[in-house]
């Protein structure tokens, strides 16, 4: 009975031995990573530190310069003003349209960040309006030149010339010309007489174009235009003058200036009369140039000479020459004379009562 009582006693303390023992295995605190310190260096510290993220900027301020310093300027369609100084602009893509008076709208899409923040315009002049018309004036006499835009075109015996065209026409060729102004109609004896001081005219009359004027004298009439005029004035040149008659870049092709039928455009030899008869009586080819068919031959500047089949730009003629070429034909002309790709030529002292000028410019 004493030995049992010894063995119970022993399982209880060994029971709450073993309870006590747990009780301290859960209470045990864990093992931390901290590193012990070692002499003379710090401890290190083991936490991370994040760094605070700077917000991207949404707006800059965007500097402006244009070389119309007034212009103004929209951005997305707002009016900011002239196109100077600073403006505050969100990041990003914005359209900006300039107006200036004299100028072209300016329009483009301009994109705003940290590194552009810098735009310059340049805006480009409006092109001069073409004036269809010149009118000028000399010692009281005003005169038209109708404008003539440049082109390209075949000159020469071209296919509605037909069996009229002479060898001196051959071979056709490819020109092309810059714009010019050419006299609306030839020029008449009321304005030689007021820059000459003499008309030398056979046909008198004041609305008649002047005729007995030679090369040369056509040359000292216009140096003397010019001085009262402050124009450049010349004397057209073959490809010039052929260009205008078939109606330039307004051309339909056809055989005389401004018509197939020769008797609605021209005075010759079977309607004049044997005389010549006022400027602008017949009417006008495609450009609204007159009588560049009859009335009287035309002077131009150029020297006489062969044509060649190479295309050409501007031409001018030989360099050199005996003669000098004239064209359209006059009021004693048959209706081949009158065609215009006809040819004349003559020396620059010829005179006589069917032969005038056209000026140019």
């Amino acid at each position: 009975m004493k030995q049992k009582l010894i063995l119970f006693l022993l399982c209880c303390l060994c029971t709450l031995g073993a309870a006590a023992q747990g009780v301290v295995q859960r209470q045990k605190p864990k093992p931390t990573t901290t590193q012990p310190a070692t002499p003379g260096k710090p401890r290190q510290n083991t936490q991370q530190h994040t760094q605070p993220v700077q917000a991207t900027p949404t707006a800059y301020d965007v500097t402006f310069s244009c070389n119309v310093a007034a212009a103004t300027m929209y951005i997305d369609g707002n009016n900011y003003g002239t196109p100077s100084g600073t403006r505050t602009l969100k990041t990003g893509n914005h359209s900006v349209r300039l107006t200036a008076e004299g100028y072209e709208d300016h329009t483009s899409t301009i994109s705003v960040s940290a590194n552009n923040r810098s735009f310059s315009f340049n805006m480009k002049k409006k092109p001069e309006p073409i004036q269809t018309e010149k009118t000028f004036t000399a010692n009281g006499v005003s005169f038209n030149m109708v404008y003539v835009q440049g082109g390209t075109f075949t000159m020469g015996a071209t296919s509605e010339q037909g069996s009229d065209a002479y060898d001196n026409e051959k071979p056709t060729h490819s020109v092309t010309l810059s714009s010019y102004y050419i006299g609306e109609t030839e020029v008449t004896q009321e304005l030689w007489e007021a820059v000459m001081g003499s008309n030398p005219s056979n046909f008198k009359g004041y609305s008649l174009p002047v005729e007995r004027v030679s090369w040369e004298d056509c040359q000292t009439f216009i140096n003397k235009l010019n001085s009262l005029t402050g124009q450049q004035f010349h004397l057209p040149t073959e490809a010039q003058w052929e260009y205008a008659a078939r109606g330039g870049n307004k051309s339909r092709g056809y055989k005389y200036s401004g018509n197939n039928g020769l008797g609605s455009v021209a005075w010759h030899i079977n309607n004049s009369g044997s005389k010549t008869h006022p400027v602008k009586s017949k009417s006008p080819n495609e450009l609204g140039i007159y009588d560049m068919s009859g009335n009287v031959w035309e002077w131009c500047q150029d020297w006489y000479g062969d044509y060649s089949n190479n295309a050409q730009s501007n031409p001018t003629g030989p360099s050199s020459g005996s003669n000098r070429v004239s064209r359209g034909g006059g009021w004693g002309g048959i209706a081949g004379s009158c065609r215009s790709s006809n040819r004349g030529s003559r020396t620059p002292s010829y005179r006589l009562n069917n032969l005038g000028l056209r000026l140019a410019l």
